[in-house]
């Protein structure tokens, strides 16, 4: 019974999700916006915990150089971004390829033209929750590359093989969801075997057993992983951010391949890969502060409540 039930409100919240969708899409594009940054800020006011996330990653990356009113402003503007993040998750799939013509502007683009002649080398499509990560993913459907993305699935069944499938299928847009779990060694065997890997490679790793970079002048955890996906996989790694222009279109920029040599020694190989990717994260957020992810804590974990006497003589 619990089971049914359960199955139930997962259906139930996908009706709802594909309600908000197709309401969005009715509302003129400039409402829409302007709505996203109402609830951007409405959640900054009232989140406090989120919103001193925000800050705090901020004032370690920015405080030597950026005043606390600088600060403030750029943690609202971040948050502001998440919610047009959110609505333009539900905008842009319906592009279509005159859409995304218009919309998008490319800049730096031969590396992969040149990356995707024909050849054995695999490619590690290098991006991180900063600018419009979405429209990153619209930008390869453009110009027709076919990737494989990691991904995370969704409690909700219903909800992911939605958002996986409704932009047409792995067929149309030529992207392959594969689960963050389980998942590795497969991925290394594509791009061995000459296929792309695209991921969000700024990833908070794990303080105990993952690899420390030097991120905004702090040591700051990092998800190896990735490193290893491009070291095991031998890969061309590319990187690839898109951010949001004053005048609505986005510009998707092409970044120079990241090169490095593999020692042999895995983990000097895997701090050093990893570096290599937060140097050019870093680069990008200094680029568009406003348009990081600064949400969640980088750095160090949430704080964990001071328990009660009570429960500690319990």
């Amino acid at each position: 019974m619990r089971l049914h039930y359960g199955i139930f409100v997962a259906y139930l919240v996908y009706l709802l999700v594909r309600l908000l969708e197709e309401v969005l899409n009715l509302i003129p594009e400039k409402a829409v916006f302007a709505f996203a940054r109402f609830v951007g800020r409405t959640v900054y006011v009232l989140f406090s915990d989120r919103r001193a996330g925000a800050v705090e990653n901020l004032t370690i990356a920015f405080g030597s150089e950026r005043s606390k009113e600088w600060i403030a402003l750029t943690a609202r503007k971040s948050f502001e971004h998440v919610g047009l993040l959110a609505a333009e998750f539900f905008l842009i799939r319906r592009w279509t390829q005159k859409d995304m013509a218009e919309r998008i502007v490319l800049e730096g683009k031969l590396p992969y033209d040149l990356a995707m002649m024909p050849g054995n080398d695999g490619i590690l499509l290098l991006n991180s929750h900063f600018g419009c990560f979405e429209v990153s993913a619209a930008t390869t459907k453009f110009l027709g590359m076919r990737l494989n993305l990691i991904a995370t699935p969704l409690k909700n069944p219903f909800l992911s093989r939605y958002f996986e499938t409704r932009a047409g299928g792995a067929e149309d847009t030529g992207i392959h969801f594969h689960p963050h779990k389980g998942s590795a060694k497969t991925l290394i065997d594509l791009m061995r075997g000459g296929h792309m890997v695209a991921c969000l490679a700024d990833q908070r790793g794990d303080v105990e057993r993952g690899v420390m970079v030097d991120f905004f002048g702090t040591k700051a955890p990092a998800n190896e992983i990735f490193a290893k996906f491009a070291i095991d996989g031998r890969a061309r790694v590319l990187p690839l951010c898109t951010i949001r222009m004053e005048d609505g279109r986005y510009k998707s920029i092409f970044g120079e391949d990241i090169r490095f040599t593999v020692t042999g020694d895995q983990r000097t190989d895997l701090i050093t890969v990893s570096q290599l990717f937060h140097n050019q994260f870093e680069q990008w957020l200094r680029m568009k502060p406003e348009q990081g992810f600064w949400l969640q804590r980088k750095w160090r974990r949430k704080p964990r409540r001071k328990r009660s006497r009570k429960k500690l003589n319990n």
